[in-house]
């Protein structure tokens, strides 16, 4: 009778524990997350200027992601789902520019990173608080192009500040004063810090942190200064966002695209792509 007690007694703890269990999981589950979630959420809305852009941002990085899936899947094509033998691979179409137009824009008041006179030149249209270009210059891929390559192949950063960043024009005029002062090494070296250092959500580089910057490149500060206060440079940011939207279609960031500077030929390849897509659009640009 008393081992019966025991069992039962026994039972109704083991009962009692997963009850107690049951209710703790729920409350972690459908509790706890539920709060923290809408904590999160505050803190991103309040990174871009609120939902209302937080929503404007994923979309655009939906869309990214869709076009970079679509671009993979159409050079994986031939692995993935082999065609029947009559069928063929779809044959490069060819978009083209004159060469003055062309010189106009790899060449005209720019800076070039590389060989001046290279056959092709690569032109990334970006915006310097955008997640996708960050990923693309931290990722290694354009150096390993330009070594590739080596005096086949230049490059070239256009500004093109979406509306939604909130420091990106700025960032660009300060990338411009940079130039102007010590050309493009130093145009690039402060690029390139600013996509180290951001995190990429409209205001992820400190506006108060670019003449320190500049100052950490050796930029002399005083001209530095007087160069951003100046709004000098945003007409050529205006003309720059003008170009890609006009020539070739762009409406959002990286958007690059590759032009063969001796036949006028383009193509594009927007999006923050490995290395053997870039390498896939320059052979053919240059048969």
């Amino acid at each position: 009778m008393e081992k019966n007690n025991n069992n039962l007694t026994q039972f109704i703890v083991l009962v009692v524990l997963i009850l107690v269990w049951i209710a703790s999981t729920h409350y972690v589950i459908f509790q706890i997350p539920e709060k923290v979630t809408k904590n999160m959420l505050a803190i991103e809305y309040d990174k871009v200027g609120w939902m209302e852009n937080y929503v404007k941002l994923n979309k655009i990085q939906k869309e990214q992601i869709i076009a970079w899936l679509k671009q993979y899947e159409a050079q994986n094509w031939k692995i993935q789902a082999p065609a029947p033998q009559a069928q063929q691979a779809p044959a490069n179409t060819w978009n083209e520019i004159s060469l003055e137009k062309a010189k106009k824009i790899t060449k005209d008041w720019t800076y070039i990173l590389g060989n001046p006179d290279a056959e092709i030149t690569w032109v990334e249209y970006s915006d310097l608080e955008c997640p996708f270009c960050k990923r693309l210059h931290t990722s290694g891929t354009i150096e390993e192009v330009m070594k590739t390559y080596w005096n086949k192949v230049n490059f070239v950063f256009k500004q093109f500040p979406l509306s939604f960043h909130q420091n990106s024009k700025k960032e660009s005029e300060a990338a411009l004063c940079a130039w102007e002062i010590w050309g493009s090494k130093k145009y690039y070296s402060y690029i390139s810090k600013i996509f180290n250092r951001t995190t990429s959500n409209g205001r992820g580089f400190a506006l108060d942190n670019l003449v320190p910057l500049a100052k950490e490149l050796w930029i002399d500060e005083t001209k530095f200064k007087t160069c951003l206060d100046s709004g000098k440079y945003l007409s050529r940011i205006q003309a720059e966002t003008s170009e890609g939207q006009n020539l070739f279609g762009i409406t959002w960031t990286p958007w690059n695209v590759l032009i063969n500077n001796k036949t006028g030929k383009w193509d594009k390849l927007p999006g923050a792509y490995p290395t053997p897509a870039f390498k896939q659009k320059i052979d053919n640009l240059l048969k």
